[in-house]
């Protein structure tokens, strides 16, 4: 009985210890990654702007290929949505909430499963002497208290699908 005892205080301990900790951890995320693109943004920014193409260079289609995907609209005006289902990527959606012509894209990601999460995800455009300087960053608010723990792992996990991403893009972009 005295073991039992011990046990269940010791168990109420690190419960309260991983708790209390969670309150110190940030509340929010923001994932951001660059790459410079030898084209000017006049080329570059429809490549972003209009869902119909993230199919050629995203990431996650690479990843897994069979995916269903859908745009729902036209892809390239503000309510227009990019759908996916896969076994790998999951099932969420991105929608268009702002244009602004060769400056940003801004649109809300919902990621259904395997685990619910919202998040803004935003594009930018600088345009430089040796092309356009693209931004890709994505931020959220974090649950209480697991979701701040894995705040923590947010940019080791997306940085490199947003490093991806990136280069496939300029790949894609400059090649036209």
């Amino acid at each position: 009985m005295k073991t039992l005892k011990k046990l269940l205080l010791g168990l109420g301990a690190v419960v309260v210890v991983f708790l209390l900790a969670a309150l110190f951890l940030p509340s929010t995320y923001h994932v951001e990654r660059s790459i410079l693109i030898n084209q000017p943004v006049d080329k570059v920014y429809p490549q972003v702007a209009n869902l119909n193409n993230w199919i050629h260079w995203n990431p996650w289609t690479e990843m897994e290929p069979t995916a269903k995907n859908e745009v729902k609209g036209s892809g390239k005006e503000i309510g227009s949505v990019w759908a996916w289902e896969g076994e790998i990527i999951g099932t969420g959606s991105l929608t268009i909430k702002e244009l602004q012509p060769n400056r940003s894209v801004r649109s809300q990601l919902v990621f259904i499963a395997p685990q619910s999460m919202e998040s803004e995800d935003i594009w930018y455009f600088n345009p430089t002497s040796n092309g356009t300087e693209v931004t890709w960053t994505m931020e959220g608010k974090l649950d209480y208290p697991v979701g701040r723990y894995f705040g923590l792992l947010m940019d080791g996990m997306l940085g490199p699908d947003f490093e991806k991403g990136l280069y496939n893009l300029k790949k894609v972009t400059e090649a036209s």
